[in-house]
């Protein structure tokens, strides 16, 4: 299994729904991790980012 993992720097006092945004990933099925913690973007949009705090985008894929 090959992880695709980019580090990108991100401004302080941004919320998760508007780093969603900035990455084109409002419509799209994922779920964040912040520090080990997940969350459903729903549940965490509000949510501000400090310095220093670990975001992990995970997307959902569904099978058939």
């Amino acid at each position: 299994m090959t992880r695709n993992i980019e580090e990108i720097e991100i401004k302080e006092g941004k919320t998760l729904s508007g780093l969603l945004e900035e990455l084109q990933l409002t419509s799209t099925p994922v779920l964040l991790e912040v520090n080990g913690e997940v969350f459903y973007p729903d549940e965490a949009g509000d949510k501000r980012l400090r310095r220093g705090d670990k975001v992990a985008v995970i997307p959902l894929i569904a099978g058939g």
